[in-house]
């Protein structure tokens, strides 16, 4: 059980670092800094590949057999897969612009500015909810068996962050606080 858990668990703090190397490169954007373009791509492709396309899937199975195992301590949970379906559409919202400005498009500032910091707030209280909800309904609800079924589905699709020295290395080079 708590190994599942703590994957999650570590996937959320990964991507709490990602988005803290966004929000300074945003802030300093506000500031009148030019904003490192790049790197921001790079924070977004972690996200779309890994968090959209891995992380989110692996908490909706979760939902799946809790909402089987336990419906009452789901419905506590409220509306997960919609809430992944809005990040999803903050992050493509702000991938699009970032792909913009890169494709030389013009993107008014407050709106790039704005479409970031949708995602980065509605990405963070969506994290803070499933640490405080979701996972505790998790792990109530689902037997060792569940955990094992679930874990035998999702581990192959692994945080590639913390396991990689040079997505360690990218994270220093640029500023994240690294624990």
């Amino acid at each position: 059980m708590t190994r599942v858990l703590d994957m999650i668990r570590d996937e959320h703090l990964s991507m709490s670092r990602m988005l803290g190397l966004l929000e300074r490169q945003i802030g300093f954007f506000e500031q009148g800094t030019r904003l490192d373009y790049e790197l921001v791509k790079e924070v977004l492709d972690y996200f779309v590949t890994f968090c959209d396309l891995c992380h989110h899937p692996k908490e909706d199975l979760i939902l799946a057999k809790l909402q089987q195992r336990a419906p009452e301590l789901a419905r506590s949970v409220g509306d997960l897969e919609g809430a992944h379906a809005e990040i999803s559409k903050e992050l493509h919202d702000f991938s699009h612009a970032v792909m913009n400005v890169l494709l030389d498009m013009e993107v008014p500032r407050n709106s790039f500015v704005r479409l970031a910091r949708a995602f980065i707030d509605q990405e963070r209280r969506h994290m803070a909810e499933e640490e405080s909800v979701f996972l505790p309904a998790a792990q109530a609800g689902l037997s060792a068996e569940d955990w094992a079924d679930i874990a035998a589905k999702t581990e192959k699709f692994r945080d590639p962050l913390p396991r990689s020295s040079a997505a360690l290395e990218f994270l220093r080079r640029h500023g994240s606080r690294i624990s």
